[in-house]
Parts: structure tokens; C-alpha cells; sequence
């Protein structure tokens, strides 16, 4: 009996250090900001009988990757600084296309400082902008990610501290 007893022991050890590290990898806490983006964003889509969006980890992983990545190499673009396309850089940080009979992406940025880095701010520019307010408005998406970096040293020529925002927005389905 104290084989077994032992072996199941040494099997539940087993699937508690495979299990509960992934499980915890795998959430993630948004910022206040981050949270305000997504609260708004889903109320816009809500108005307009589109689905919620839910937080996946891996895209706000991505997301505050390439916000980070911006502001320290000071450019404000889609594809990474080393030409990665911002389709590659989901994938890369885990929302990938492998297995899934259908994947799609679409990514917006903004940038701004003082007044104009505060979320309702940033939405409501996305949505006076036909292309970004298209990407938020896509009816197929139900997967967001938001990153939100605060750039101490600026950015195109202001002093002040800016604000950048990347959101990441997919749909996959097996």
C-alpha cells in the first residue's frame, strides 16, 4: 500500500508544479489604464450589439511589449523596430495561427502626452479615425490585448513624459 500511496503522492507533486505554474503565467492584471481601454472599448461595442472582447494574456503581453519597445527606441510604428510585423510579434508572444482553422489580427496605436494620454482620450481619437474605429468595430474579434507605457523621456519633440498605446485585437477559431 505505501507504493501507492507514495506514487500518488509523487504524481500530484508532478501535476502541481506543471499545472500551477502555466495556470499563473497565464492570467494577468491589467493596469488602470489598460482597464479603462477595455472598459471603454466593450461599452462601444455593446452600443452597437457587437460582442464583448475578453483579455487574453498573451496579447497584452505583446501589446505592452511593443508600447515599451516604442518609447525606448523612439518611433512610433506598426512593426517592431527590427521589421518584425506587428502579425508576427502576436504570434511570437503565443497568439498563434498553428491549429486554428481561422486567425485574424488587427492592431491600433496612439501616443500622447498630458491631457492627451488619458484613455477616453485616446478611444475617442480611435474612433474619429475610419481605419482604427474599423479595426475596434470588427464584429469577429472577442480576443484584446492593451499596452500602456509611460515614456519619461518623450517623444517628437516633446520634453514631457508621453503616454504609448498598443491594442491588439484577434479571433481564432479551431
Amino acid at each position: 500500500m505505501r507504493p501507492k500511496v507514495a506514487l500518488f503522492v509523487m504524481l500530484a507533486v508532478l501535476v502541481t508544479l506543471i499545472v500551477l505554474p502555466a495556470s499563473a503565467s497565464a492570467s494577468i492584471t491589467l493596469t488602470p489604464k489598460e482597464k479603462r481601454v477595455v472598459s471603454l472599448i466593450n461599452k462601444i461595442r455593446a452600443n452597437r450589439d457587437l460582442p464583448k472582447l475578453w483579455v487574453k494574456p498573451c496579447l497584452v503581453r505583446a501589446a505592452r511589449a511593443h508600447s515599451a519597445e516604442m518609447g525606448a527606441q523612439q518611433y512610433f510604428d506598426h512593426d517592431s523596430y527590427n521589421g518584425e510585423t506587428f502579425s508576427r510579434r502576436l504570434i511570437r508572444h503565443g497568439y498563434r495561427r498553428a491549429g486554428y482553422s481561422y486567425w485574424k489580427v488587427g492592431e491600433n496605436l496612439a501616443w500622447g502626452g498630458g491631457l492627451y494620454s488619458a484613455p477616453e482620450v485616446v478611444v475617442d481619437r480611435w474612433m474619429h479615425s475610419r481605419t482604427h474605429r474599423a479595426i475596434i468595430l470588427t464584429k469577429t474579434f472577442r480576443n484584446i490585448g492593451i499596452g500602456v507605457k509611460v515614456c519619461e523621456a518623450g517623444y517628437c519633440g516633446c520634453s514631457a513624459p508621453v503616454t504609448f498605446f498598443t491594442l491588439d485585437l484577434g479571433r481564432r477559431i479551431q
